[in-house]
């Protein structure tokens, strides 16, 4: 004999792997953070970021914009906030002596993006 699902289930079982593939996939997404909120800071691009440790004496910083802007903020502010960061997480880390290196800029539609890698020396 064959088992089947019967109708009335099969709202009840579609939204249950709905929402365990949806808090599956969230919890593999670094976090991101608002640069203005964490460092009392009010830049008009809002900047958003994440940190990736890669291991003991690297750590990468990733940045964007968090509205859109074109002006000269559109550039300066990512950096300031990629730079400003760097030092809070060395600080944090206990490292006296670090490096900033940017590895990628670019234009992601109307959103400037900063990726920079952080190294101890």
């Amino acid at each position: 004999m064959k088992r089947t699902v019967q109708a009335r289930w099969l709202p009840w079982l579609l939204s249950v792997n709905v929402a365990a593939l949806v808090l599956l996939n969230g919890c593999a997404a670094p976090q991101e953070h608002s640069f203005n909120g964490d460092f009392k800071e009010s830049f008009p691009t809002q900047p958003q970021y994440s940190i990736a440790d890669r291991d003991t004496n690297h750590f990468t910083i990733t940045v964007h914009q968090g509205v859109p802007s074109t002006g000269a903020e559109h550039s300066v502010d990512v950096k300031e906030a990629a730079s400003t960061i760097a030092r809070a997480e060395s600080q944090k880390r206990g490292w006296e002596k670090w490096q900033l290196n940017y590895v990628q800029e670019r234009n992601q539609g109307w959103m400037r993006v900063v990726v920079a890698e952080v190294t101890r020396e």
